[in-house]
């Protein structure tokens, strides 16, 4: 015997023996109150637990939250109990099992004990459920295996029974545009730097999105955009499975650690049928790597003879991502260093690419012989035409004396032997014109 008809035979057992008491009563003629007021103790309900989805629409690609409502149907089937509540509330409520009938979801909430259910307050359950981003769009169904108990009324006794019912909603995966974010394959940002961010666009739903607006924003102080902490990309129109790219200016702080560092992204969009809506919770990884200088500054011959002035050409490389043009050198020197010409040009230079710039350099007569330092920066442009200045780098330059020989290099015992050779020489040739006459020779 299917134990779930088992309620419902002793119901009809119950009804039956109230039938017969009151046949009794009616032949009898004596008591017929006494039996009716027995009878009048004897109630049951049908108690039935339906189940309703009234937000049933979960999107492709995500772990969605289908809220199920619970709610006791409950009518008196016979008598008049003193606590209607007490019939009609169904108890120890359990959610058996979840049957998706085959459609493309995975539903990850198991048994579930939800307690009791009256009639005037239905009970809402959260349901997990995985739907993959390529999930088919439409109508499904899914079935509750719904176990719970109930309480019939028989004079001064209770008697409980166990229910077993099968409930199913529908609920719809939407073919509403949706949206997956991705880095660009050459964009990576650089600390102390102004660059451009490549995003991947592709449209994972099921209809044409048009005018979109996908938005990024920065939770980290050592990236921001060039309009703040968020900027907007517009494309006008996605196909489903379409992938575009859109660019953002972003400037990273000279002290940004080397990481990976999350945007926050949403897509707001009009779709086929000129509804507006907007795809939330989409993110996007921003790799910063450690800081650069924007040229690599080299000098083959930096030697400068003591009051004189000589040529010097440095070769300069671009060392950023992108094409720079107009790009100004600007020569510094302090005493005893000094330029006549102290500027160059090149006119553009792409990423890894060098030319070379001219300056003249001087020392001055009285300008000691060792190792200075002068210092060259550049002002140029980037690829979006925004003039930016570059760090200034140190050129060492080497003041010899026209011999080649720095005063440096000469210790002080060469220079006293030299100086008391000098004063000989000196005194001798002083006594020579004064007395002619005793030189040995004479």
């Amino acid at each position: 015997m299917d134990s779930s008809n088992r309620p419902e035979i002793a119901r009809i057992a119950a009804l039956t023996t109230i039938v017969l008491m009151l046949a009794v009563a009616g032949v009898a003629g004596v008591g017929a109150v006494q039996f009716v007021d027995s009878a009048a103790a004897l109630s049951s309900s049908d108690s039935d637990v339906d189940a309703y989805a009234p937000s049933n629409t979960i999107e492709p690609g995500t772990t969605s939250t289908l809220s199920v409502q619970f709610a006791n149907d409950a009518s008196i089937e016979y008598g008049a109990p003193a606590r209607r509540d007490r019939v009609t509330m169904v108890r120890n409520v359990v959610i058996e099992e979840y049957d998706t009938n085959g459609a493309p979801v995975t539903v990850e909430t198991g048994t579930q004990s939800i307690g009791s259910i009256s009639e005037n307050k239905p009970v809402s359950v959260p349901i997990e459920i995985d739907v993959p981003e390529n999930a088919a769009p439409g109508t499904y169904e899914m079935e509750f295996k719904i176990r719970f108990t109930t309480t019939d009324q028989l004079g001064q006794e209770e008697q409980e029974l166990n229910r077993l019912e099968y409930e199913t909603i529908t609920f719809e995966i939407s073919d509403d545009p949706q949206f997956e974010l991705t880095r660009g394959d050459t964009s990576q940002l650089r600390a102390d730097e102004n660059s451009l961010l490549d995003v991947n666009v592709k449209n994972t739903g099921g209809e044409t999105a048009r005018d979109v607006a996908v938005s990024l924003s920065s939770q980290s102080a050592e990236l921001i955009f060039s309009g703040g902490k968020g900027a907007v990309a517009r494309i006008d129109s996605l196909a489903p499975g379409e992938t575009t790219q859109v660019t953002y200016e972003v400037a990273v702080g000279a002290n940004a650690p080397a990481r990976l560092y999350e945007l926050n992204g949403a897509a707001s969009y009009t779709d086929a049928q000129g509804i507006d809506g907007r795809d939330e919770g989409l993110s996007v990884g921003a790799e910063v790597a450690p800081r650069r200088d924007d040229f690599g500054v080299d000098v083959d011959e930096s030697v400068v003879t003591v009051g004189s002035s000589r040529l010097m050409t440095v070769e300069v490389t671009n060392n950023r991502d992108q094409r720079l043009t107009d790009i100004e050198a600007s020569l510094g020197t302090s005493d005893p260093l000094d330029s006549d010409d102290d500027s160059g040009y090149i006119a553009a230079l792409d990423p890894g690419e060098s030319e070379t710039v001219t300056f003249e350099l001087s020392a001055t007569g009285d300008a000691n012989p060792k190792t200075y330092a002068a210092a060259v920066d550049f002002r140029y442009d980037d690829a979006r035409g925004i003039s930016r200045m570059s760090e200034t780098y140190q050129l060492p330059v080497d003041v010899e004396t026209d011999n080649g020989m720095e005063l440096a290099s000469i210790s002080p015992l060469t220079i006293v032997i030299v100086l008391a050779v000098a004063a000989a020489a000196y005194g001798a040739a002083v006594y020579a014109r004064a007395k002619p006459e005793r030189l040995p020779w004479r």
